[in-house]
């Protein structure tokens, strides 16, 4: 029963995300062939050519959000699925058995990110950015990035919602597995973050990101086990580990994109044009998300660590 439901959550995620791909795709598309006002720095000259939208600076914004996202998802899919294969592998070469718990418990992990962040960051993204692209235009059936928003916002909705799925990642895959599975892994990023070579000013910002989560994350074991004393502080976990799980999906999704961008700055050099806008792009987009996404895990990591049970204690006709 648990595998069925597993292999669900992965091809929900796996669906939510493919979504967003797609969106991003048309918006891009889209972005390249209307043609709307002139440059900006233009914009006070009435005689100045009009552009494409794609030369305004937020589209650009927007495009490379979706871009970051929808490439770092997706990675991260491709993670996941690797673990996956490395279980099967290992099963096959009876390998040691403490190697295999390892693997299986990285790969629980990863499930509810998947899913749950991989889900919400979608259906998010293709109403605020894509389908934005695209003006009041995206919102008809002429373009079908109104039809994706809808077909998206299932994927946060079953194989659990994205509720269920930040509790079963705090209770289940930390604190039942005595934070073995995300130990493991924060151990990969800090490595990677602590390496020599190229983006240092972006691996130092991944670094303090992954202190962030640790401080989240302990905060909330802190309150898990004060719970023990006092059940309503319980409470306090059910309004964060969504949160939490976010965090944690940014911070592996920034992770991959760097470890992206870390190959494409080692080939750029030797590059083919084609090759070379390649690269470009994913130096591009792991750096936009370094800058424009990590710094939100501060403030989340402070909202985390500051909640009360305000909320639980008014009546519900407060509401």
């Amino acid at each position: 029963m648990f595998k069925v439901i597993e292999f669900a959550r992965m091809m929900v995620g796996t669906k939510a995300i493919a979504t967003l791909s797609a969106g991003y795709q048309q918006a891009l598309a889209y972005a390249k062939e209307r043609i709307q006002g002139p440059d900006m720095v233009q914009m006070t000259d009435k005689a100045s050519p009009r552009v494409s939208i794609i030369h305004h600076p937020d589209v650009r914004r927007s495009l490379m959000m979706q871009k970051s996202y929808s490439e770092g998802m997706r990675s991260l899919i491709l993670f996941t699925a690797s673990i996956q294969d490395d279980i099967l592998i290992a099963k096959e070469a009876g390998a040691d058995k403490d190697a295999l718990q390892d693997l299986e418990a990285l790969n629980d992990l990863l499930l509810p990110v998947v899913k749950g962040y991989g889900s919400e960051k979608s259906w998010t993204l293709l109403g605020t950015e894509s389908l934005q692209t695209f003006g009041g235009a995206g919102f008809t059936m002429d373009w079908p990035l109104e039809q994706y928003v809808r077909d998206a916002k299932i994927d946060t909705l079953y194989e659990g919602t994205t509720a269920i799925q930040g509790l079963d990642f705090f209770f289940r895959k930390i604190i039942k597995d005595q934070g073995r599975a995300i130990g493991l892994l924060a151990k990969q990023i800090g490595k990677f973050a602590a390496s020599d070579g190229e983006l240092a000013n972006e691996k130092s910002e991944l670094s303090k990101a992954l202190q962030e989560v640790n401080t989240a994350m302990g905060s909330l074991v802190g309150v898990a086990m004060a719970s023990q004393e006092d059940p309503k502080e319980l409470y306090k976990i059910g309004q964060s580990s969504s949160r939490l799980l976010m965090m944690v999906g940014d911070l592996i999704t920034a992770w991959l994109l760097l470890r992206q961008a870390e190959i494409a700055s080692a080939k750029i050099g030797a590059a083919s044009d084609r090759d070379r806008a390649f690269y470009e792009g994913k130096i591009a987009s792991a750096k936009f998300f370094i800058r424009n996404v990590l710094p939100n895990l501060a403030t989340d990591r402070a909202i985390i660590e500051n909640v009360d049970n305000s909320i639980m204690e008014i009546s519900e006709n407060a509401f």
